[in-house]
């Protein structure tokens, strides 16, 4: 059926038909691909020699111009290591959002297969050239993957194993918190991650954090709210109500029966002046209703995580 069509159709409605077939492929397809949709072998030759497509790793062709995107690039790493596999690692996390991506384009892509054996593999286009694709063993069951964009990622909890294996604790803290705040972590995760991940390498790290979920961590909107709130957890004080809208205000951290919130300040958000302005306003508003409010910048905070959070606690009578 597909080789009708490709004699049938003129020059100009292949290029048509090529054009939409790539661009719902993030502009990379696989020579397979290309066979597979009905464009003939011919066909294909002459679009690498007009620059219509462009070889970016080994039948791996991009659209009209070399790969420019992270999810292209993403793309280009799936079809190179084959069937089955999925992104993996930090890579995943960065396509998550659970990890910040650095600008341009990655020089290592992760990316679990569940054939083979470890092997890195590289471009051949300029802009791949100094790009890195490693391929790992990976036992991935359906479960373990999921779909976003048309790209195949590990699901956030696996691929937050594999990142905390060679990250910092803070970086650990930061990934895990940040997957909170994007609610791409709860429960069945927290299950997931102790019965399929216990024995991965990353997971030791990641335990302590895992250990302190709860509902409330899905609330936050900062990191920094969710580090405050792990180390509230940590040291065993009744849990306040997080982002609680209260006389038509929203409160960081609220607890009803002492009339106490607590307005959790970051750094870059907070200095600008007319936030300023909002947020004295604000407080002003809940004080005159009977509330006692405090605000707490993150520099004071994060100098002194645990003496900041017991200030807090025998203030409000829990320690």
């Amino acid at each position: 059926m597909h080789t009708s069509l490709s004699i049938k159709a003129t020059p100009k409605g292949q290029l048509r038909r090529l054009y939409g077939f790539m661009a719902a492929r993030e502009f990379v397809a696989s020579l397979g691909e290309l066979v597979a949709a009905g464009f003939s072998a011919s066909q294909i030759k002459n679009w690498l020699r007009s620059g219509r497509l462009v070889r970016v790793a080994h039948s791996v062709y991009s659209y009209g111009r070399d790969v420019q995107t992270s999810e292209a690039l993403r793309r280009v790493a799936l079809l190179v290591a084959g069937p089955g596999s999925a992104i993996a690692g930090r890579s995943a996390c960065e396509a998550w959002g659970i990890v910040r991506e650095r600008p341009g384009l990655a020089g290592l892509v992760q990316v679990g297969s569940p054939f083979g054996q470890v092997r890195e593999l590289k471009g051949c286009s300029p802009a791949l050239r100094d790009t890195t694709i490693r391929v790992v063993r990976r036992d991935l069951r359906p479960e373990d993957v999921r779909t976003k964009g048309g790209i195949r990622l590990a699901r956030p909890a696996h691929a937050l194993v594999d990142f905390s294996a060679d990250a910092s604790d803070p970086e650990v803290r930061f990934a895990f918190l940040e997957a909170c705040h994007l609610r791409l972590f709860g429960r069945p995760d927290l299950r997931y991650s102790y019965e399929r991940l216990a024995g991965r390498r990353g997971a030791r790290k990641l335990r302590p954090y895992l250990g302190l979920w709860v509902p409330e961590l899905n609330r936050i909107k900062s990191v920094y709210e969710g580090w405050y709130l792990l180390v509230w957890i940590e040291r065993g004080h009744p849990m306040p109500l997080v982002n609680e809208r209260v006389f038509g205000r929203e409160i960081d951290l609220f607890f009803p029966g002492k009339k106490f919130g607590l307005e959790l300040d970051g750094g870059q958000f907070h200095s600008d002046p007319a936030q300023k302005e909002v947020d004295r306003e604000k407080m002003l508003f809940l004080e005159s209703r009977g509330l006692t409010m405090e605000r707490l910048p993150y520099k004071v905070f994060a100098a002194d995580p645990i003496g900041e959070v017991d200030r807090i606690a025998r203030q409000l009578g829990f320690c």
